[in-house]
């Protein structure tokens, strides 16, 4: 009688050992694939860092020509607003020469 319930012990036991171990193995594969995707994400969000990095410093360094070069402040207020000093005219011409000519 006391090597049965000896054996059933020992049994729940080891079913209970191996229930805790599949279960921890269950968590390990989902961290372990949690892992991973956090550290797509992180690549992923490293190339968007870097990317807008290179903008603000491009950003930056039209800014700054902007404001300490008079030429290139002139060309830009001129080619995007379309400004003119008093004497001159501007004359455009389009860029298609279809678009001038009637059609029948």
């Amino acid at each position: 009688m006391k090597q049965f319930v000896l054996t059933t012990l020992l049994t729940c036991l080891l079913v209970m050992c191996s229930l805790v171990l599949v279960i921890m193995a269950i968590e390990l594969y989902k961290t372990r694939n949690q892992l991973a995707y956090l550290k797509t994400k992180d690549m992923e969000y490293a190339v968007k860092i870097k990317q807008i990095e290179q903008d603000l410093t491009a950003k930056e360094e039209y800014l700054d020509k902007l404001l300490t070069d008079p030429v290139f402040l002139e060309r830009v207020v001129r080619e995007r607003l379309g400004y003119t000093r008093p004497e001159e005219w501007i004359y455009r011409f389009p860029n298609d020469p279809e678009e001038t000519t009637p059609t029948p």
